[in-house]
């Protein structure tokens, strides 16, 4: 249980019970959450990939979320959330004074956003993901390492397919520092939510439900499996 996940735990615990009455079921327990885009089509690609992400969590790891939360900038809830979702579109608009503070704050205090520009190149989405970010303080990104603990959370991953798997993934170049080492803002461009949501079992779809097994686990434990590497020098070290 890292210091990640318990800092999410006070947290809702600190809510007023008032507060708390006037929420929906989030507060009770852990959900997938994913960011509305107006685009219909878009949106319930996403809430049907990240359904059966959900399921698959359920059956083969001891993560159990309960439901699959569509969200808007302007929610004062994010911090239930410690993953969010979020397909880039060509029309969404950039954010505006309350939802660039809302999702300043989330990012500040240990939320994590995987940005989805859904397309290899820098095409219409990844330009308009620049616009919708421009109020963000985001952190400096690197591209993602074949060290990365990502790539080990649950499953032993090389690469991070979705539907696409030549895009470009970049994560967090100093996430090793003060956040369990999880990378506050990711940004690729696979789309992963089409292939979660893909009802043919393929190759494809399982590797992409494997990257997002451990996206969530690696949301909730931080860099708990990178810690482990370490376990048998500190062993030694302690004569044991």
């Amino acid at each position: 249980f890292s210091r990640r996940a318990f800092g999410f735990f006070v947290l809702a615990i600190l809510i007023s019970p008032q507060a708390q009455a006037a929420m929906d079921k989030p507060a009770s327990g852990l959900h997938l959450a994913y960011m509305q885009t107006g685009n219909a089509a878009i949106d319930a690609t996403s809430r049907a990939g990240l359904d059966n992400l959900r399921q698959a969590l359920a059956r083969r790891t001891s993560a159990e979320p309960e439901d699959v939360i569509a969200l808007s900038p302007q929610a004062r809830d994010l911090a239930l959330y410690p993953l969010i979702y979020w397909p880039v579109t060509p029309e969404q608009p950039p954010l505006d004074g309350e939802a660039a503070r809302n999702i300043q704050f989330y990012l500040d205090h240990g939320g994590t956003i995987l940005f989805d520009t859904r397309e290899e190149g820098i095409g219409p989405n990844a330009l308009q993901l620049r616009k919708l970010t421009a109020a963000l303080n985001i952190p400096a990104l690197q591209p993602i390492g074949k060290d990365h603990v990502l790539g080990k959370t649950f499953y032993l991953l090389r690469s991070f397919p979705g539907r696409l798997d030549n895009a470009p993934f970049w994560v967090e170049t100093r996430s090793l520092s003060g956040r369990d080492g999880v990378s506050s803002v990711m940004i690729g461009g696979n789309d992963w939510a089409a292939a979660w949501a893909d009802t043919h079992p393929s190759r494809r779809q399982e590797m992409a439900l494997r990257f997002g097994i451990n996206l969530v686990l690696y949301a909730l434990t931080g860099n708990y499996k990178a810690d482990q590497i370490h376990v048998p020098f500190i062993l030694e070290r302690l004569g044991q």
